[in-house]
């Protein structure tokens, strides 16, 4: 069975300001918390095990009706979160972990990734789009990409990891969770020629993978899904507006 964590603290910005709602999971999408779609999804899994939350507890209680899942107060960063779900848990196999701010993801996206992740032989597998695939599902939506000798990519929020190797990789992985939406940031912790070699758009996938891996102290693995949905968070109000068009109405 298959452990997951949704995440759904952190802190409160202008969506959930103008929303007025304590944490962006809990962003209305005609009249359905945004977090509903993600455990509907994750839920339905054949493989799921347990479910953990963290986030508000008080709020999130409601969902305890509807799910069967376990709620986790929130502690502050999302590593932070991780590992207090991560502790709950005490898993002993990979843990699939989600944020809770993508609502188009459904049961067929999580299981594409899952069976492209099959057999779990590696420790840290994180889903990557192609800007093409991306861009001809959601056209004109600005997202974060790298561009790699293989191709144009965009990260997904979804990622399988193996419990066993968290707590040896948590400063770098700290500070990869912070750049996350800054590409030449991020570069920049592997190393100085990995920033020219970006910059000059000669970076390979796998030397990607062999480095990190080699930071990380673990083995790692991007996976080239055909979903974009798995990378479409809701961060800015032309997301939640779009996504308030697409899905289904009350």
């Amino acid at each position: 069975m298959l452990d997951c964590i949704v995440l759904a603290g952190g802190v409160k910005g202008t969506l959930e300001q103008q929303e007025q709602v304590v944490s962006k999971a809990l962003l209305r999408i005609n009249g359905v918390e945004m977090i509903r779609f993600v455990l509907d999804a994750i839920c339905a899994l054949p493989q799921r095990g347990r479910v953990v939350v963290v986030g508000p507890q008080e709020q999130l209680l409601f969902l305890a009706e509807h799910f069967p899942v376990e709620l986790v107060a929130e502690k502050g960063s999302i590593l932070e979160n991780i590992l207090a779900a991560h502790r709950h848990l005490r898993s002993r196999e990979h843990m699939l972990i989600s944020s809770a701010d993508i609502p188009l993801l459904t049961r067929e996206v999580l299981e594409d990734f899952l069976l492209k992740c099959s057999p779990f032989t590696d420790d840290f597998y994180y889903p990557i789009i192609s800007k093409e695939k991306s861009e001809g599902i959601f056209p004109g939506v600005k997202r974060t990409y790298v561009t790699l000798q293989e191709g144009t990519f965009t990260g997904g929020n979804v990622f399988l990891v193996n419990p066993a190797v968290l707590d040896a990789s948590i400063p770098l992985l700290e500070q990869f969770l912070a750049y996350r939406k800054n590409p030449l940031k991020m570069v920049s912790l592997l190393g100085g020629g990995f920033i020219m070699n970006y910059l000059r758009k000669k970076l390979t996938l796998g030397g990607l993978e062999e480095r990190i891996s080699q930071l990380l102290k673990l083995k790692a693995k991007a996976v080239v899904v055909d979903y974009p949905q798995i990378g479409f968070d809701v961060d800015k109000e032309a997301d939640l507006e779009l996504v308030r068009q697409i899905m289904p109405r009350e």
